[in-house]
């Protein structure tokens, strides 16, 4: 369970940092491109080339046509880090939890996943309740332990590019994240009762 938790929270972080669609909806709506002097269609390039900048090791500078201090620059580049390491999380426990789950469907020991995926479902439901309320100082908090400097604290006369990230969008961001756990841990029950039912 340890093995394909960390895999599906590692999954789950990578596709959410790599879909631009979810950005793009809240560029639309709220016209976060005026914010900070660009088109939508600007920002969004922007906010593509951000999004090769962290994903991409061979990539050392963000082309952008925003402002950006040092500390904004070193920021992200903290953020690259945790995202490459993210990256190496997934093709390790990855690998890992296809070995253990190849090797459950062959013994037919899917079953026994059904009881802790739904305890780690229930537990993850709580969280989103408490996120859903208190979001604001989770997503402080977030920050504070990922990061040991505040260069993630941003002045938006120095670092225009805060004024398009707002926290609402964060919050989509998280929980597009769990609700990528939370499918993953529903295939895991659907599979687990599928092989009760077969071996009735």
């Amino acid at each position: 369970m340890i093995t394909i938790g960390i895999a599906i929270i590692s999954l789950s972080v990578f596709i959410t940092v790599n879909f631009t669609g979810l950005y793009h909806f809240f560029v639309v709506r709220d016209h976060l491109g005026r914010l900070v002097g660009l088109s939508n269609y600007e920002l969004m390039i922007n906010y593509r080339y951000l999004i090769s900048y962290l994903q991409c090791g061979w990539i050392h500078h963000w082309q952008t046509s925003l402002a950006l201090s040092s500390k904004g620059l070193t920021h992200f580049a903290d953020v690259k880090r945790l995202i490459e390491f993210n990256n190496l999380i997934l093709i390790l426990f990855g690998g890992l939890a296809g070995v253990v789950i190849t090797n459950r469907v062959r013994k037919r020991q899917m079953w026994q996943l059904i009881l802790p995926v739904k305890m780690a479902l229930t537990l993850l439901g709580t969280f989103i309740f408490i996120l859903m309320i208190a979001f604001n100082r989770i997503f402080i908090l977030f920050h504070e332990v990922l990061f040991r400097n505040r260069d993630w604290i941003f002045n938006p006369q120095t670092d225009p590019i805060i004024k398009a990230l707002p926290e609402n969008f964060f919050e989509a961001c998280f929980l597009w994240a769990f609700l990528v756990w939370i499918l993953a841990g529903l295939g895991l029950i659907w599979y687990g009762k599928r092989e009760l039912k077969k071996a009735r």
